[in-house]
């Protein structure tokens, strides 16, 4: 596990969830058992804001029409899901899950478009997660390893502070 330190938050009026996204080409994944929880005092509480327990490929979402809504998300959270990667895309970023308040990017400045999103680096089964902060809208981080390809992956991320 690693940990990375960012900034304040600011309590949002809501979030919308795309599995996959309208603006990246998409991960060739499964995702399933997705939960978008509040974690209190650094310890995830299993009150779900967001849980989808389906299996699903990783498709195309419309812009404007999210897989989900959350209204006022927590500034400190647990995202964890499954994903089982069943290939790599060579030339872009694979898209997973975006959480955003109204789009992709990329004002830096602005906080609530990628709260958090998550991608797999072009070429590979790393992941790369951004999630925004009140100074930077577009913190991010990539994980140092790649994850099997057809085999089922556990993923936690926790965002508090």
């Amino acid at each position: 596990a690693s940990q990375v330190t960012i900034g304040t938050r600011t309590q949002l009026d809501r979030v919308n969830v795309y599995i996959g996204s309208p603006w990246h080409r998409l991960a060739n994944a499964v995702i399933s058992d997705i939960g978008f929880i509040e974690a209190v005092d650094s310890t995830p509480t299993f009150v779900s804001n967001y849980f989808y327990s389906g299996s699903k490929q990783i498709e195309r979402s419309v812009e404007g029409q999210p897989d989900a809504v959350v209204i006022s998300p927590p500034t400190d959270y647990s995202l964890r899901f499954t994903i089982e990667p069943k290939g790599v895309i060579d030339d872009s970023y694979g898209t997973i899950i975006h959480f955003t308040t109204h789009g992709n990017c990329c004002d830096y400045r602005e906080y609530g478009n990628r709260v958090p999103a998550i991608w797999f680096l072009p070429g590979t089964t790393n992941l790369h997660i951004c999630t925004g902060d009140d100074s930077n809208g577009n913190n991010k981080y990539d994980v140092p390893y790649e994850l099997e390809l057809n085999k089922k992956h556990s993923i936690e991320v926790h965002v508090y502070g």
